[in-house]
Formats: structure tokens, C-alpha cells, sequence
């Protein structure tokens, strides 16, 4: 069911990555990620990804802010470009969007980090970052 989201997510994390990289127009870079395999995605992950890019864009202050708040001895520039963006990515959707399995979006966030930087150190920070940003939003918003 949830297949075609993680998917959306993976286009998304390489589009914000290469954005980090050298700049652009995140949607034209989300078309250029995905021009090759378009005839291979489904409709639904195409629009996900594109209603993922387009909240976190919406929302990049605020997602910023409170990456800065629970980095830990971190700061947000220094974050390898991988690391931001999948933090970035996992922030939005934990926090701002309104996909209903949190739990799912944790897991997909670890398993792009394994899969792009398999560090554990690194798998680690991430879920402790997010863990960190939606356990005080949870605490904030009840």
C-alpha cells in the first residue's frame, strides 16, 4: 500500500541532496530525477513527491528552525548535504504533513540513510534528530 510513498520519498531526498549541491528550481530538478523513469512510476508516487517538495518548501523556515533547535552540538550548515536532506524529508512529513503512518516514515527515512550513507553513526544521528523533533511536537501539540 505504502510502496509507491517510499518511492516519493527517495525521489524527494535525491532532489533536495542535489538542490543542497549546486542549486537550481527544486522542480525542475524533481523532473530531471525522474524523466528516465517516469513510464516505471505510478501516478500516485509522482504526485506524493511533488506534494512532499512542495510542503517542505512551504515550510523550509519553520523545518529549519526546528532542526537548529534539537541539532545537538550541530549546526544546520555543517550537516553534510545528505544528512540535511533526509532530515529535512523526515521533519515535513513527521511534523507538517498529514500522512497518518508516522512509524512508516521513520523507517523509509533509515532505510534511505542506510542505503545512501550506511554509516551507523549516521543512521543513528538521524533517528535521534527526528526522534528528538517529533517526540517535542507531540508533547507541544497535546
Amino acid at each position: 500500500m505504502g510502496k509507491f510513498r517510499k518511492k516519493a520519498r527517495e525521489i524527494v531526498f535525491r532532489t533536495l541532496y542535489s538542490y543542497d549541491l549546486k542549486g537550481g528550481d527544486l522542480y525542475e530538478i524533481l523532473e530531471d530525477h525522474i524523466k528516465d523513469i517516469r513510464g516505471k512510476l505510478s501516478p500516485k508516487t509522482i504526485e506524493y513527491a511533488y506534494n512532499i517538495l512542495k510542503g517542505i518548501e512551504e515550510h523550509k523556515e519553520e523545518i529549519d528552525e526546528l532542526l537548529r533547535e534539537n541539532l545537538k552540538n550541530w549546526r544546520l550548515e555543517r550537516l553534510g548535504y545528505p544528512e540535511r536532506a533526509l532530515l529535512r524529508l523526515g521533519v515535513y512529513e513527521l511534523i507538517f504533513s498529514d500522512v497518518e503512518d508516522k512509524g512508516r516514515v521513520f523507517m523509509d527515512i533509515l532505510d534511505l540513510t542506510k542505503c545512501y550513507i550506511s554509516n551507523t553513526e549516521t543512521i543513528r544521528f538521524i533517528n535521534g534528530v527526528l526522534s528528538t523533533v517529533y517526540n517535542v511536537d507531540q508533547k507541544v501539540g497535546s
